[in-house]
C-alpha cells in the first residue's frame, strides 16, 4: 500500500513539474588544436545554468572533457591553454629551460644530427622512427592533471565528478574500445594517439590508437552507456572529407583519423553546437580565437537548448559539485620510484640526476609534481633516454603516489653536421662525432672540427658526469686553432681603419670540473696549459715573412656563470651573468722575421678578474618590444711583452657582438676596460626581430705603434653600433647585419649575412 501512495505521489509531482530529472549528456569530437573549441562551448553552457551530467570524447575532446570530468572549470581550461604550454606539449622537444646549465656549457652549433648504435651486437646500428612528434611532454601533463582525479574515483570514471568515457581504437582487433575505467590520463592518452604523429599505447593486449579512427563523435557510446535525456554534440570539424595534397603532413594524418565518422545524433533529443574550425591541427598559437567561436556558437544555441531543459544550474552549484570532487583528490606527491628498462648501472645513474634517493638518511626523497617533472627532463633533454607513457599509482595508507616508467636507451653514437655560411670569407664548416656510454656515471668521447679559410679549430675529448654530494662533471680536451686575418677586412662597404692583418694559432690541453649552484647556475674551475703563437707584421714592410711571438703558458680559471637565454645565440630573452678570476704563468719568445731562432725568452706572469651582464627586458604593455642591457669590465695587471702586437694580441678583447670577434681591432684591447650596451629589439613576427646595439667602452690609455713606425696619441673611448634583422629557423639562425665601428667617422662600416652558427675556439690564457 505504501508504494502505491509513494509511486502515486511521485507521478503526482513530475506532472506538476515539480521535479525535474532531466539528465544532459555532453559529446565533444576530436580535432587537434580546433578541439579547444569546446572550453568556449562549455563556458557558455555553465554561465547559462546548462546542467552537464556526463562528459564524453574522442582525441582533444577526450582531454577537455575529463579535464571537465575532473573539476576543472571552463576559466580554468582556458586560463591553462592560454598560457601556451599546450603548445608545447605537442612540440615535440622538452623547454631548454628545464635543462640544466651545467649541461649545456658544451653546445654544439649543428643543423642536422644522425644516431647509431656502435657497440652493442645485441641492438640495431639503425633504430627507425615510429612516430613524428615525442609524447614525453604531453604524457606529463596528462600525468599531472589526471592522477589525482584517478585517484579520488578509484579508477571507475563514473566516480569523477561528472561520469566520463573516452573512445580508443583496437588496430588488432579493427574496432573501436569504450574507455570507463583504469587510469584517466592513460584512457585519454589512448584516445589522442594519432597515427605517425604520436606513439600508440598498449594496454593488456591491446594496441591502441586514436579513437577517431572508427569514431571521432562518440555520441552512440554515450548513450548507451549513460542514456542521457537530451544529447549536447560540441563538433569543431566539417568531417568526412578526404585529406589532400594541399593539407600537411600532421593535418593528413588526423584526417585520415578522423574519416567516415557519423556526425548524426538522433532528433528530438540532440542539440549540436558546430563550427568547422579553420586552423591547422597544431596550431595553438590561435588557442583564444577558437575559444570565443565555441563560446559564441553555443550562445547562440542557447535558446533552443534552454528550451529543452527543465532543470538550471547556479554558479554556487557548480563551484559546490567541483569543490566536494576536489576534496577527494589526494595531493600530487610522490614517495616512491620504479624506474624499469634499463641495467643496475643506469638505473642508478638516472635515480641518481633525477634525485629520487636520500644520500644522507637512505629512503627515497619526497618530491612534489614540479620537482619531479623539472628533475626527469634535466635528464631526458640530454638525448640519452627516452621515456614511455609514466604511471602514478596512489597508496592510500601512505598518502604518497608510486611514480613508474619504463626507460629505453638512445642510439649511443652522434654524427653532426652544420656550421656557418657567410657573405664574407668567414665561412665554417662544422663536422663532429660524440659517443657516449651510460653506465654508473656517463662518459663522453667526441671529435669538432670547424673549417674555414679564415678561421679554423677543433677539438678532441671528452667529459664524464656523475654524482656525488651533487652533480659533477670533468671534462677534458685538447684544443688546436687557426685564425688568419692577413688577407683584408672583409664585409666592408666602407674604408677601413680599425684593423691590423694577423696569423694567430694555439695548441692547449684544458681540463675542467664543474657542479651546479642552481638549476641555471654552475662553478667552474679550469686549467690550460700549451702555446699561442702570434705572427704580425714587421717593421719592414717589404719584408714577406712576418714577426713571430710564442707565448707558452699554464693558467687557471675559476669562473661563476648563470645562464637563462631562450637562444644561445641572437637571444630575445632571459639574462646570462658570469664573474671568472685568471692567473697566467708563462714564458715570452720573440722570433723576428730575419732569423731562425729565438731572440729574447721572457716570463711573464699575471691575474685578473672579469664581469660581464647582459639581460633583455620584455615590456608587458607592448608584447613586440623588448629592451636588452650589456656590461662587461675587466681588469688585469696584464704584462708588456716583448713587442708591442704580442702585448696587444694577448690582451683581453672587448667583444660583444659576433662581428667583433671575425677582425682584429686593436682599439678593442685593453688590461683594463668596462664596456656597456642597449639592445632594443623590435618583433616582426614569430621568430623574426629587428634588433639595433649601442655600445661604448672606455679602457686605460696606452702607447702603441698600429703602423709599424709611429708612436700616436691613444684614445679612452671607442664605440660600436650595430643593426640587425634576425630569423631563427628550426636548425640555426639567418642574420643580416650593419656594423659600424667608431660613431665620430664615416670609415669602418661592415655589412655581413649569416646563416648557421658562427663559433669561435675557446681562449687559452681564458681572457
Amino acid at each position: 500500500m505504501f508504494r502505491k501512495t509513494l509511486s502515486f505521489l511521485l507521478v503526482a509531482l513530475l506532472a506538476a513539474g515539480v521535479v525535474r530529472a532531466q539528465r544532459v549528456g555532453v559529446v565533444m569530437s576530436g580535432g587537434g588544436a580546433k578541439g579547444l573549441y569546446h572550453i568556449g562551448v562549455l563556458e557558455a553552457f555553465e554561465e547559462c545554468g546548462v546542467p552537464i551530467d556526463y562528459v564524453a570524447g574522442t582525441s582533444m575532446g577526450s582531454i577537455i572533457a575529463a579535464m571537465y570530468a575532473a573539476g576543472y572549470s571552463p576559466a580554468e581550461m582556458r586560463e591553462i591553454v592560454s598560457s601556451g604550454v599546450v603548445k608545447e606539449w605537442v612540440s615535440g622537444r622538452i623547454d631548454p629551460r628545464y635543462t640544466a646549465y651545467y649541461r649545456q656549457v658544451s653546445r654544439l652549433p649543428s643543423f642536422v644530427t644522425f644516431r647509431f648504435n656502435l657497440g652493442d651486437d645485441s641492438v640495431k646500428l639503425f633504430r627507425t622512427p615510429t612516430n613524428l612528434i615525442s609524447s614525453t611532454q604531453i604524457d606529463m601533463a596528462l600525468t599531472e592533471l589526471f592522477a589525482p582525479a584517478t585517484a579520488a574515483c578509484g579508477g571507475d570514471f563514473d566516480e569523477l565528478m561528472v561520469p566520463f568515457l573516452c573512445v580508443a581504437s583496437d588496430m588488432n582487433a579493427r574496432e573501436p574500445v569504450v574507455l570507463r575505467s583504469g587510469d584517466l590520463s592513460e584512457a585519454v592518452r589512448s584516445s589522442m594517439s594519432i597515427p605517425l604523429v604520436f606513439k600508440p599505447m598498449k594496454i593488456d593486449s591491446m594496441l591502441l590508437y586514436d579513437g577517431g579512427i572508427y569514431d571521432n563523435f562518440p555520441w552512440r557510446s554515450l548513450d548507451v552507456g549513460f542514456r542521457p535525456d537530451l544529447l549536447i554534440g560540441s563538433i569543431c570539424t566539417d568531417g568526412g572529407r578526404a585529406p589532400s595534397e594541399e593539407n600537411g603532413l600532421f593535418d593528413q594524418a588526423f584526417m585520415l583519423a578522423m574519416y567516415g565518422t557519423d556526425y548524426e545524433m538522433p532528433r528530438g533529443r540532440s542539440i549540436t553546437v558546430r563550427r568547422a574550425v579553420d586552423v591547422n591541427m597544431l596550431d595553438f598559437d590561435r588557442a583564444v580565437e577558437i575559444m570565443d567561436a565555441g563560446y559564441a556558437d553555443a550562445m547562440e544555441k542557447m535558446p533552443e537548448i534552454l528550451e529543452r531543459i527543465r532543470d538550471r544550474r547556479t554558479p554556487e552549484q557548480y563551484a559546490a559539485r567541483r569543490e566536494a570532487f576536489r576534496a577527494r583528490c589526494p595531493e600530487l606527491r610522490f614517495g616512491s620510484y620504479d624506474i624499469e628498462g634499463l641495467t643496475r648501472a643506469q638505473r642508478e645513474y638516472v635515480r641518481d640526476f633525477v634525485k629520487l634517493d636520500e644520500k644522507h638518511h637512505g629512503g627515497e626523497r619526497e618530491l612534489n609534481f614540479a620537482q619531479l617533472r623539472d628533475n626527469l627532463y634535466s635528464v631526458l633533454a640530454d638525448g640519452d633516454f627516452s621515456m614511455e607513457f609514466p604511471r602514478a599509482l596512489y597508496d592510500s595508507v601512505s598518502g604518497r603516489y608510486t611514480f613508474r616508467a619504463r626507460f629505453v636507451t638512445k642510439p649511443n653514437f652522434r654524427l653532426l653536421v652544420g656550421g656557418n655560411v657567410s657573405s664574407t670569407a668567414f665561412n665554417q664548416a662544422y663536422i663532429g662525432a660524440t659517443y657516449r656510454r651510460i653506465g654508473r656515471v656517463a662518459q663522453s668521447l667526441g671529435v669538432d672540427l670547424y673549417l674555414g679559410p679564415l678561421y679554423t679549430w677543433g677539438s678532441v675529448g671528452g667529459r664524464t658526469d656523475f654524482y656525488a654530494w651533487k652533480p659533477l662533471f670533468l671534462d677534458y680536451s685538447y684544443n688546436f686553432s687557426v685564425q688568419n686575418y692577413r688577407h683584408g677586412s672583409f664585409g666592408n662597404v666602407t674604408k677601413i681603419n680599425n684593423t691590423q692583418p694577423i696569423k694567430q694559432s694555439a695548441s692547449f690541453l684544458s681540463l675542467a670540473v664543474g657542479m651546479p649552484l642552481t638549476q641555471r647556475s654552475l662553478f667552474t674551475l679550469r686549467a690550460n696549459g700549451g702555446h699561442v703563437n702570434y705572427r704580425y707584421d714587421s717593421e719592414d714592410f717589404l719584408a714577406e715573412e712576418t714577426d713571430l711571438s710564442r707565448f707558452s703558458f699554464f693558467g687557471l680559471k675559476g669562473e661563476i656563470g648563470r645562464n637563462t637565454f631562450d637562444k644561445w645565440l641572437y637571444p630575445r630573452r632571459g639574462s646570462n651573468l658570469t664573474f671568472s678570476a685568471i692567473y697566467v704563468v708563462g714564458r715570452d719568445k720573440y722570433e723576428p722575421y730575419d732569423m731562425r731562432h729565438y731572440l729574447s725568452k721572457e716570463f711573464r706572469q699575471w691575474g685578473g678578474v672579469r664581469f660581464t651582464y647582459e639581460k633583455y627586458f620584455d615590456l608587458p604593455t607592448v608584447p613586440w618590444f623588448s629592451f636588452g642591457v650589456s656590461l662587461d669590465g675587466v681588469y688585469t695587471n696584464h704584462p708588456d711583452f716583448t713587442t708591442d702586437n704580442s702585448t696587444l694580441l694577448s690582451m683581453p678583447a672587448y667583444e660583444p657582438i659576433a662581428h667583433t670577434r671575425m677582425i682584429y681591432m686593436p682599439d678593442f684591447r685593453a688590461r683594463r676596460f668596462v664596456g656597456a650596451g642597449v639592445m632594443p629589439t623590435f618583433d616582426l613576427m614569430p621568430n623574426f626581430f629587428f634588433r639595433a646595439g649601442f655600445y661604448a667602452m672606455y679602457r686605460d690609455r696606452r702607447a702603441y705603434r698600429p703602423e709599424g713606425n709611429t708612436s700616436v696619441a691613444d684614445r679612452h673611448w671607442h664605440s660600436i653600433a650595430e643593426a640587425s634583422l634576425v630569423y631563427h629557423t628550426p636548425i640555426g639562425p639567418v642574420s643580416l647585419s650593419l656594423t659600424k665601428y667608431e660613431v665620430d667617422t664615416w670609415k669602418n662600416m661592415y655589412l655581413t649575412f649569416n646563416f648557421g652558427y658562427a663559433i669561435f675556439a675557446p681562449k687559452g690564457t681564458f681572457y
